[in-house]
């Protein structure tokens, strides 16, 4: 359902776009660093928030009313063995892997989100869109796991909702709210759904 309404969201903005063709255009191309509050929720693991930094750049264009804008960051998430880790994945444990529970698995990911922005006034901006992750490293911290690559998928989509402020001096702001729209466990043995949630706060420095 999630997934339908983004691409509505998508279609309609993205006609809005091709409309104003004909209006002045407006380069974009900066940089773009802030907080990162994740998390994961779903079967056997922990409903946690953790926080970490993200760094990346932006680039697209604006039009009068709309704008279309791609990024490309880096971030960290974490998942946390919930009190049923260890009995559901038991096959993929090393063995004599002990105190399951709580073990974090953190994940160094890059995350290239496309939005289309809507001016709904003289500086601010609403956008949404998808996002594509693909995980980078994954650190199993307490090492459980014979292969954290047969629990974990090496990618997952999301669908972005937020607000982006332009701001003096070259600078803007932004807070979006990403939410989960594929599976992140990768064990098919396992009856598991998980889905990962953010809350992001930025700031970005306009270079173009």
């Amino acid at each position: 359902m999630k997934f339908k309404v983004l691409l509505i969201i998508g279609c309609i903005m993205s006609v809005a776009a091709f409309q104003q063709k004909s209006y002045a255009q407006s380069p974009m191309l900066g940089l773009r660093v802030g907080l990162n509050l994740d998390n994961t929720s779903g079967d056997d693991i922990e409903h946690k928030f953790h926080a970490f930094f993200l760094g990346g750049v932006y680039a697209g264009i604006k039009f009068e009313k709309i704008s279309i804008q791609a990024e490309g960051y880096f971030t960290q998430t974490t998942v946390s063995a919930g009190d049923n880790f260890g009995d559901a994945f038991k096959d993929y444990l090393k063995q004599g892997a002990t105190n399951v529970k709580d073990g974090d698995f953190k994940m160094n990911e890059l995350s290239i989100p496309v939005l289309v922005g809507y001016k709904v006034a003289p500086r601010l901006w609403l956008q949404a869109g998808p996002q594509f992750t693909s995980v980078v490293s994954i650190k199993d911290k307490d090492d459980l796991l014979k292969e954290t690559k047969d629990v974990f998928k090496s990618g997952y989509i999301s669908g972005v909702v937020g607000a982006w402020v332009d701001l003096p001096f070259h600078l803007n702001a932004s807070a979006r709210y990403i939410f989960g729209i594929s599976d992140r466990n990768r064990a098919e043995d396992v009856p598991a759904t998980w889905r990962t949630s953010h809350i992001q706060l930025s700031v970005g420095l306009k270079l173009l």
